[in-house]
């Protein structure tokens, strides 16, 4: 009966103490470099007819591409991310000068499923989400041309 009545102290206190002292491990981490799931080619439809070609993106593990027309492109790198929900990441990196590029760190919300692409700044994310004309599509190879959205 002792043996009973020392076990169960013993397991009381472990709860108590084990529940009380806190922790210090997270669910969202950043990690370096970009997920696997994030990773490939993706082109947005035309928003004009004065565009030649609808934006491009190329993520690669340590680098993202972007290819605006009538822009210079820039390349982000130093990526890191954390993933902030499904199918939902938040991309940290900085972007070199290039022409009309200036040098800064940029902050993006992510989103891919499926072969559904969508990249925007985090800060208008949290406000307003994504819009209708922010999706893209994965491709093998990127295209002139093309439809314009309405």
């Amino acid at each position: 009966m002792i043996k009973f009545g020392k076990g169960m102290l013993m397991a009381l206190t472990v709860l108590v103490i084990g529940g009380t002292v806190p922790t210090s491990a997270s669910a969202s981490h950043w990690h370096k470099g970009s997920p696997k799931a994030l990773r490939g080619k993706f082109q947005y439809k035309r928003q004009s007819t004065a565009e030649g070609f609808g934006a491009m993106y190329e993520v690669t593990k340590w680098h993202v591409g972007i290819g605006i027309s009538n822009m210079p492109s820039q390349t982000i790198s130093r990526l890191r991310y954390k993933k902030i929900g499904s199918h939902l990441y938040r991309l940290k990196g900085h972007v070199a000068k290039n022409g009309l590029v200036h040098a800064a760190n940029v902050d993006f919300a992510v989103y891919r499923k499926g072969k559904t692409f969508a990249s925007i700044d985090y800060g208008y994310h949290k406000k307003h989400g994504f819009t209708k004309g922010s999706y893209a599509r994965q491709v093998k190879h990127f295209k002139s041309g093309g439809p314009v959205i309405k």
